[in-house]
């Protein structure tokens, strides 16, 4: 049987504990745990900006009008722009965009997530977006990232505009009939 020196147990023993001890204070931290619950959420809103624009992308194939085929690719360009914003800010953290999002291509070709979205569904996203963007704001201001609040404020209005042309969009797709 072989001998561990009893210094080395003991120092790998005190990292541990160290370690955990750094994990549970950081769990009390007010600030620590706004900043792991604001990473988490840039993470999640990362994730489904990244969807959008893919399913925006995919869905504007469908649409027999050029011009709101464009509008449709715009949105999506906006929405991966919005996504690259989260992406640096999810760094500037400490974390890395979700593994999720980097699979999401693959689990379409796979068909273990839905293939396409509907355009009513993205349009409901969109109007969450725009909550959990505020919520992320306030987040950023008690995790001690008051200079990301008005980034955070900026991509919520933008989710209401994104709203509204959706909204605009789906009208133009399927009028309503004139009684006359």
């Amino acid at each position: 049987m072989m001998k561990t020196k009893p210094t080395i147990v003991m120092s790998e023993l005190e990292k541990k504990l160290e370690q955990g001890w750094k994990k549970l204070t950081a769990l009390l931290d007010p600030k620590e745990r706004a900043e792991k619950t604001l990473l988490e959420a840039l993470q999640r809103d990362y994730f489904e900006e990244r969807q959008t624009s893919e399913v925006l992308q995919k869905e504007s194939g469908h649409v027999p009008y050029a011009h709101l085929r464009r509008e449709l690719l715009d949105i999506a360009t906006r929405e991966q722009e919005h996504a690259e914003l989260l992406a640096a800010k999810i760094r500037e953290l400490g974390g890395e965009p979700s593994k999720r999002a980097a699979n999401l291509r693959n689990e379409r070709k796979s068909k273990t997530s839905p293939s396409t979205l509907d355009l009513l569904q993205i349009l409901e996203r969109e109007k969450d977006d725009y909550i959990q963007y505020l919520e992320a704001a306030h987040l950023a201001k008690e995790a001690g990232h008051k200079d990301w609040t008005p980034l955070l404020t900026q991509i919520a209005d933008e989710e209401q505009t994104h709203r509204r042309e959706l909204m605009d969009i789906i009208t133009r797709l399927n009028p309503l009939p004139v009684q006359r």
